[in-house]
């Protein structure tokens, strides 16, 4: 029996819409899927997951620093430290911050006014980490606050030994610097000139302590 109009429609319709139906609905059923995750995937670009893991490896991505204004007053000089390396790293992280302590070693160079000098560093700091992007999580910009503080303490004390020395000058070669607890050890290695005749070259070992926020000499 022939089949009549409408059922060859049918068939037809039927033959022709079926190859185009399974990618509809896995389509449909992507698009539901990323509906439903997207508080996942928003809170993951801005909170990566892995709390403490993630800022260790942050920092240890870490190893170079440039430090402005460590003179002082806003009267310039810059720090430029490579390499760095962040030892015994605890982190807390809570509402997309971290708390983070560690040790830091740093090697660079500092430069202010005419001078330029060697610095070499390594102490237990505290500072605040923040989500970010390509690195992951990046600083607040407190990581050298102890080195900030006793660099301002020993380019005053330059300031006045330069001044005593005159007409004599005073350049500092290096730093080697040293911050536990409330203490810092200071190695220093200078050069005086004289008016006539060559440099000389000496070393000085001293020690800061903080009081009241500042890095004071000891007595």
């Amino acid at each position: 029996m022939p089949r009549s109009a409408s059922g060859g429609r049918r068939g037809l319709g039927a033959r022709v819409g079926a190859p185009y139906l399974v990618p509809l609905l896995l389509a449909a059923s992507a698009a539901l899927a990323v509906w439903l995750a997207r508080d996942r995937l928003l809170a993951w670009g801005r909170f990566p997951a892995g709390g403490e893991r993630q800022v260790r490896q942050a920092l240890a991505n870490q190893v170079r620093a440039h430090l402005e204004d460590v003179y002082g007053f806003h009267a310039g000089g810059t720090v430029e430290l490579s390499p760095v390396r962040y030892g015994d790293v605890s982190a807390a992280v809570e509402g997309g911050e971290a708390t983070v302590v560690a040790m830091l070693e740093a090697e660079g160079r500092a430069t202010w006014r005419d001078q330029a000098a060697a610095v070499s560093y390594i102490g237990r700091e505290r500072f605040r980490m923040r989500p970010c992007g390509i690195a992951g999580w990046c600083g607040e910009g407190e990581q050298f606050r102890r080195l900030r503080g006793v660099l301002l303490a020993l380019f005053r004390r330059d300031d006045a030994l330069a001044a005593a020395a005159a007409p004599s000058r005073r350049r500092v070669l290096a730093w080697q610097i040293r911050v536990e607890r409330e203490v810092a050890e200071v190695g220093e290695d200078f050069e005086t000139v004289p008016p006539a005749g060559a440099p000389v070259r000496e070393r000085a070992r001293f020690t800061l302590r903080l009081e009241g926020g500042r890095w004071v000499p000891a007595p």
